[in-house]
């Protein structure tokens, strides 16, 4: 492919960078000026005052996906476009993405969305576990069930092996 900037991609997407937080701001700048734009999400648990809730996030941080609405139409305006840092490139010429990469991504974004709360849990049975609030706060422990937001653990306390049922938001999994 050259190096052009006015030169149209037929078959894949561009890459730009975006500014911090930004990702949504550019995408709607770059579909106002008539670019086909895609910014995968990524549906993930985010603890709350009222427990674990759904929340959404870009699943590539500060990169949005992009390609000219129509063959004539040059890339070389993105570089100014609101929210966008930059174009990704390798040396002078554009990034491209093939369009069965996105229609991969956009296959695991349409299966995670479709994920229930405790499918998109990783408190699942056997997992090491924090308490992060509440009075046991500090004590680890072992995932031996789980029902709907409420999750069974056993703790060492005071020096016996005991079962305590916690809602999962005053849990989070340990790394190991």
């Amino acid at each position: 492919m050259s190096a052009d900037c006015s030169q149209a991609l037929t078959n894949g997407w561009y890459l730009a960078y975006t500014k911090p937080r930004n990702e949504q701001i550019a995408g709607t700048q770059l579909s106002r000026q008539g670019y086909a734009v895609y910014l995968p999400q990524y549906k993930a648990l985010k603890r709350t005052s009222d427990g674990m809730v759904a929340h959404h996030s870009p699943l590539f941080p500060r990169y949005v996906f992009f390609r000219p609405g129509h063959p004539a139409q040059s890339i070389a305006p993105v570089r100014s476009t609101v929210g966008v840092s930059h174009l990704v490139r390798f040396g002078v010429t554009p990034a491209t993405v093939s369009d069965e990469l996105v229609g991969a991504l956009r296959a695991f974004e349409q299966e995670r969305e479709s994920a229930s709360l405790i499918d998109l849990s990783v408190l699942k049975a056997g997992r090491r576990v924090s308490v992060c609030a509440g009075p046991l706060r500090g004590l680890e422990g072992l995932v031996s069930a789980r029902a709907g937001t409420r999750v069974t653990v056993l703790l060492d306390v005071l020096g016996r092996q005991t079962r305590v049922n916690l809602p999962e938001h005053q849990l989070e999994p340990l790394t190991s």
